[in-house]
């Protein structure tokens, strides 16, 4: 009981101080990029994909070496380490070139935590008998609260202050993964490790996570669905707070509406062990995809600060239905020796190259027209949607044989 709460209260502080830091850079970061460096939208947004750029190629090997080593924590640890050195970068350039490159090496550094994280949580909570998405709900939490109370402080203090909170954050951070369980408390046996369905992986599949599962098609399809919906994302995290100023809404407003998002997303998840929990994965995806087409037409066609706010509701399905069902997914059809690595994918593809796509469609229309961007994005949900239906297609006759177990993946 003891060792279950340590475990709890040591991923729930992480959750808190990683959130902390993401809170502020997702929302409040782009404003320091055009206010302090004096750069222009579209180099926001290349600044941007450079970091997503970067999570898209490093995530996925961290997470991969978090499957070969059995270390999540020492990797967790070293990552944040790494990601206060990298953040010391933007201090010392204004160049848009030498920002990118700094967006680059952060990202290498920073944004991997996440997946990681998440598949330490999700084996913890299922060896040590607690829910995942109650302590993933910290961190939500630790969001919403800072996003509130950054956004009023830059009221007074302006965007200038961004830099000094994110700088502070990291280093908390730090902290945070210092808490985290050991790794021997939440390692696989070694050389054997078991499917949700009781199936073994081969030695091969286990020496190489990330070959496995690019073999298997139906993960392909989950990346790709979840890619599409969660990158649609990308106007609303790189443009939001640049449109609504442009509006004429002040941070503390543009705080409130993020707060809201994720306080809707608090709610999904706190409620996730009832019906959310046994719908299926594909039935959440296709939720998500939809509403999230919803909520993009809406914030694309109205100036109207109430409109706003109802549409951001929608947050806990465009985010939440579709986080929890990717998860649900890996939890259910991959093998435990490749979580990590999967969920690095995952990372990659949903806040990496769909994100990345998105953003430089979205950069591009975003100087033309706001509610274009935001209807393009109504569109790559939609397409999410159409991949969420054929992997439930697929699925339904999908076979899989010893030599593929990573063939098994999602439903």
């Amino acid at each position: 009981m003891t060792n279950r709460l340590g475990s709890w209260l040591g991923l729930a502080s992480f959750y808190a101080t990683s959130f902390t830091v993401l809170a502020v850079f997702m929302a409040f970061f782009p404003l320091w990029l055009e206010n302090d460096r004096g750069i222009g939208e579209q180099e926001v947004a290349w600044v941007w994909s450079s970091q997503t750029i970067a999570r898209m190629v490093a995530g996925p090997l961290w997470s991969q070496r978090v499957d070969r080593s059995g270390r999540p924590r020492q990797t967790i640890l070293w990552l944040s380490l790494l990601s206060v050195a990298a953040f010391s970068l933007f201090w010392f350039v204004d160049s848009v070139p030498a920002l990118i490159a700094c967006g680059f090496v952060f990202g290498c550094c920073y944004p991997p935590v996440h997946s990681i994280q998440d598949a330490l949580a999700m084996r913890t909570a299922r060896v040590q008998g607690f829910s995942f998405s109650r302590v993933r709900a910290v961190g939500s939490t630790a969001f919403l609260i800072v996003v509130l109370a950054v956004g009023y402080w830059l009221d007074v203090a302006g965007a200038a202050a961004v830099y000094p909170i994110l700088a502070v954050g990291l280093l908390v951070m730090v902290l945070g993964a210092v808490a985290l369980p050991r790794d021997d408390e939440v390692r696989a046996p070694v050389g054997r490790s078991e499917t949700a369905a009781g199936e073994t992986v081969t030695s091969e599949a286990a020496a190489s996570p990330l070959r496995a599962l690019f073999r298997s098609r139906p993960f392909l399809l989950l990346l790709l669905s979840s890619g599409l919906i969660q990158g649609s994302h990308a106007v609303y995290y790189n443009y939001s707070a640049i449109h609504w100023q442009n509006l004429g809404l002040a941070e503390s407003t543009t705080g409130q509406l993020w707060a809201e998002g994720v306080l809707a997303e608090i709610v999904l998840f706190l409620w996730a062990r009832g019906s959310v929990e046994r719908a299926r994965p594909t039935t959440l995806l296709m939720i998500g995809g939809v509403l999230a087409a919803v909520r993009w037409c809406a914030l694309g066609a109205t100036a109207s600060v109430p409109m706003l706010f109802a549409a951001n509701w929608l947050h806990a399905c465009s985010f939440g239905c579709t986080f929890l069902g990717a998860l649900r997914a890996i939890e259910a059809r991959v093998p435990v020796a490749q979580r990590s690595t999967a969920q690095g994918l995952h990372g990659a593809a949903a806040m990496g190259g769909g994100v990345v796509v998105a953003a430089l469609v979205g950069g591009f229309l975003f100087e033309r027209s706001p509610a274009l961007a935001f209807y393009a994005m109504g569109g790559f949900a939609l397409l999410g949607v159409v991949c969420a239906l054929c992997l439930r297609r697929r699925s339904s006759t999908m076979a899989t044989t010893p030599q593929q177990p990573a063939a098994q993946t999602p439903e």
